[in-house]
């Protein structure tokens, strides 16, 4: 129980000083500028709207741009790299089997393989720029599974714990996922989400502390898929940004404002045996 009361205390005076700085030194227009700036890239979609997001005269071009390389249409010189027998690069997965969910055992390997911290040096597997790690990863479980309930849990890669920040009862997580997550009721019935302080990103790099942020979620978002695929054979993901953010943000329990989820990252097996 002492070691309990001293926690808290460690807590609420790191809190306490955390609060200090950010309301002392973050300057006030950068910080406006910059929530105002990220609101201005939320998406908002109401249940059932045929509104298309992507103009009809757009979709030609996205046939002929998507998988392709940006090259130059002039260049000095053209030299020939040695060949690559690389053939089996793995790409993203929209057609999971729902049937088979991640068992307590394989998601505990795959969050510590992926987001673990270095107890000694503090470092992640991914980059962070002035080591602030402002992106939190959060686990989203929209079916009760082995030891875990519906709701939201954040990842604490220190104690290698999931926290429970927000409990969803079965209405609300199935609303959750067929409308506030579009055209997600195909998709596995747990993913994670990656929410941005943006103070925190912020406070020493200002502007452009916003633009590392964005930076690191698809630095972590990589190296989840590398831990995924590293696990097992038959398993897939895909980055997903179809979702209504601030309304998402709020069923997870966290500020709209202060700390906005950015991107979801589903993931799960892609066929009956895993293998």
């Amino acid at each position: 129980m002492k070691n309990k009361y001293v926690s808290l205390e460690h807590n609420t005076v790191e809190r306490s000083f955390t609060d200090y700085i950010y309301s002392s030194y973050i300057p006030k227009k950068v910080e406006n500028y910059i929530l105002k700036f990220h609101q201005s890239s939320t998406l908002l979609k109401l249940p059932d709207s045929k509104h298309q997001s992507i103009d009809d005269n757009v979709i030609p071009w996205l046939e002929y741009a998507q998988y392709t390389d940006i090259t130059p249409d002039y260049y000095e010189q053209k030299i020939n790299l040695n060949t690559s027998t690389e053939v089996n690069v793995i790409g993203s997965y929209r057609s999971f089997n729902k049937e088979r969910l991640f068992n307590f055992a394989e998601l505990s390997q795959l969050l510590n393989d992926a987001f673990i911290r270095d107890k000694q040096k503090g470092s992640k597997k991914y980059g962070s720029a002035g080591a602030l790690y402002p992106i939190v990863p959060l686990v989203l479980v929209f079916q009760d599974h082995d030891t875990l309930t519906r709701g939201v849990y954040v990842y604490d890669g220190i104690e290698q714990t999931l926290l429970k920040i927000k409990s969803w009862a079965k209405d609300e997580a199935h609303h959750i996922k067929k409308y506030v997550c579009h055209d997600a009721m195909d998709l596995p019935e747990i993913c994670i989400a990656y929410a941005a302080d943006l103070r925190r990103s912020i406070i020493k790099y200002h502007i452009r502390g916003y633009r590392h942020a964005l930076i690191e979620v698809g630095a972590m978002s990589q190296v989840f898929k590398n831990s995924l695929h590293k696990m097992s054979k038959g398993v897939g993901e895909v980055s997903w940004s179809g979702f209504n953010d601030n309304e998402l943000t709020k069923r997870c329990g966290l500020n709209v404002r202060l700390c906005p989820i950015v991107m979801l990252q589903w993931f799960g097996y892609t066929d009956s045996t895993g293998k």
